[in-house]
């Protein structure tokens, strides 16, 4: 049984990650480059990141312990002691990846402290988020499953692609809030080159995700009745729905909003258009929550064996499955594609 405090407390870490990964590499990927190139003061933004990064650190701490004790709880157990309840987390994958997770916040948290160089706690943020993103996988329905590495990668690099995506928006949004205004129109340009700048990163955070998760239904929903009759079909659904949202608005902004930008008013628009696609994806992120707290709808059957052994094996649609990762590997092939046609048109990039 799931305990309700599961699924909030899972949010609670995906977001914490969400920007932890993606906010260093969008500030030093798109947003520190440009605002280089315009000459404009970026301490403003360094700071908000800062207490961004220090606030996400928190959450993660609150985060890891509340999804600790979410686990715990519905194993009723009981400890005399301290002594043996400390055995127990010692002991057991789930005390250890709490462990891990809380030491990784704490980490963040003294880099963001004593680190003198945006630099160095940028990176050092990025490097102990993608720490904490592997412990996740290391409990997951991939992990359970017992059915080799590949899923489980598939859920590392699913985490990573949502983190990339997000954690830029983000970025992109702080600093098109901090972008100085001008009459000129300094910001405007600089807000469109930020756009630009961004698209690469966004195209592969989108195309990734997209190809590992569908990648991942295939491993975890057997038949295309269960993607439409279980809960967890539903909430993958759910989550495509926010997905399509989401890369509507990225199209919008950049086939239309960023030609079309001249004046403040557009940047401020702008502005409020990428929140709405920033809560957008903040919205994944809590599917994404709910789905890795709800059992997949396995069909397993079981055989008992000559020698005695009992033998479990899924029962699947192997079309439904092939359809899904022949539709993975398109996706994420065209992502490619799109990805380095988008690199090397790039503002900022070494042609220019």
């Amino acid at each position: 049984m799931i305990n309700a405090l599961e699924p909030p407390a899972r949010a609670v870490i995906y977001i914490a990650l969400m920007l932890m990964v993606g906010l260093p590499i969008g500030l030093a990927g798109v947003v520190l480059p440009v605002f280089r190139r315009h000459g404009a003061v970026s301490q403003p933004i360094l700071a908000l990141a800062r207490r961004s990064l220090i606030a996400a650190s928190l959450a993660m701490l609150v985060g890891a312990t509340a999804f600790f004790v979410a686990q715990v709880m519905p194993l009723e157990l009981e400890f005399s002691s301290v002594a043996e309840w400390a055995e127990f987390v010692q002991r057991s994958l789930l005390g250890q990846m709490w462990m891990a997770r809380v030491a990784l916040g704490l980490m963040a948290l003294i880099i963001l402290k004593f680190s003198a160089t945006p630099a160095t706690w940028l990176a050092g943020c990025a490097l102990v988020g993608l720490a904490a993103q592997a412990t996740l996988t290391r409990t997951s329905h991939s992990a359970a499953m017992g059915a080799g590495w590949m899923p489980v990668a598939a859920d590392c690099a699913h985490l990573l692609a949502g983190a990339l995506w997000g954690g830029g928006l983000i970025a992109l949004l702080i600093a098109a809030r901090c972008a100085p205004r001008d009459e000129a129109r300094g910001d405007v340009e600089m807000t469109r080159m930020l756009i630009g700048r961004f698209s690469p990163f966004g195209i592969a955070g989108v195309a990734l995700a997209a190809g590992t998760g569908i990648a991942l239904s295939s491993v975890h929903v057997a038949d295309a009745a269960a993607l439409r009759g279980s809960d967890y079909g539903r909430l993958i659904l759910l989550k495509i729905v926010l997905a399509v949202g989401a890369v509507a608005l990225a199209a919008l902004h950049k086939f239309v909003t960023r030609r079309r930008m001249k004046t403040q008013a557009d940047v401020r628009r702008f502005s409020r258009t990428l929140l709405a696609e920033v809560l957008l994806v903040v919205g994944i992120f809590a599917g994404a929550a709910l789905l890795a707290s709800t059992s997949p709808p396995h069909h397993v059957v079981t055989h008992q064996m000559p020698d005695g052994s009992t033998h479990m094996m899924l029962m699947t649609d192997p079309g439904f499955q092939r359809a899904l990762q022949i539709a993975a590997l398109a996706i994420l092939a065209a992502g490619a594609v799109a990805f380095a046609l988008e690199w090397r048109a790039r503002p900022l990039s070494q042609n220019r």
